[in-house]
């Protein structure tokens, strides 16, 4: 009989950076009422799809930093990734912007959840130094 081979424990997320990705959206969430109450329901509309598009790119770019410091060989499939995942940002952007339906500055108004969530999650969780 052969010995199953030792498996690896799957790797548990940072806690750290779940906090910060569960503040950039609870951001993108304050910042959409915020623009519902002071503006209009186009505005929020706008403010909403920059803090989704805030959060996945932040959840992107962990997993893809992950994945990069994870892997043993070569670095270039993970940097085109990047690439990838900054064309689709801009890509994204740039239809969103162009149906003419929420305004620019609703968009970088809720993108702004990101700089936002993070500064208020490294404020308030921080990792425990050894």
């Amino acid at each position: 009989m052969t010995e199953p081979e030792p498996q690896t424990p799957p790797k548990k997320r940072d806690p750290v950076l779940r906090a910060a990705v569960k503040s950039v959206a609870v951001s993108g969430l304050v910042l959409t009422v915020l623009a519902a109450v002071f503006s209009d329901f186009r505005a929020a509309v706008g403010v909403f799809l920059g803090g989704a598009l805030a959060t996945a790119n932040l959840v992107l770019f962990i997993r893809l930093g992950d994945a990069f410091l994870d892997q043993k060989g070569p670095r270039t499939p993970w940097a085109l990734l990047g690439f990838l995942k900054l064309l689709a940002l801009f890509g994204a952007v740039y239809l969103i912007l162009r149906r003419g339906d929420v305004s620019a500055l609703a968009l970088v108004v809720g993108y702004g959840a990101m700089p936002i969530g993070i500064t208020l999650s490294n404020l308030f969780f921080r990792k425990e130094e050894p």
